[in-house]
C-alpha cells in the first residue's frame, strides 16, 4: 500500500484533444436558430413573389415552428 504511483498534473486532468465538441450556449443556440429562420423566410420570399401568398406561407412556417400560436 505504501507504493502509490505520483501522476503528473495532465494525467490528473486526463486530457481529450479529440472527439469532444464543446456544447453551445445559450445565446449561441439562439443565434443559430434565429439564422435559419432568417433564410427559410428569404427562400419562402423568393419561391412566393405575391405579398399575400408570402404571409400565408410564412405564417404557415411560424405555425409550424410553435413561434405563433
Amino acid at each position: 500500500m505504501g507504493n502509490i504511483k505520483q501522476r503528473s498534473l495532465n494525467e490528473l486532468r486526463q486530457e481529450k484533444e479529440y472527439g469532444y465538441k464543446q456544447p453551445l450556449s445559450h445565446t449561441e443556440k439562439k443565434l443559430e436558430n434565429c439564422t435559419q429562420i432568417y433564410s427559410d423566410i428569404r427562400n419562402l420570399a423568393k419561391k412566393y413573389p405575391n405579398d399575400m401568398d408570402l404571409g400565408k406561407q410564412v405564417r404557415s412556417y411560424l405555425i409550424e415552428l410553435g413561434l405563433y400560436e
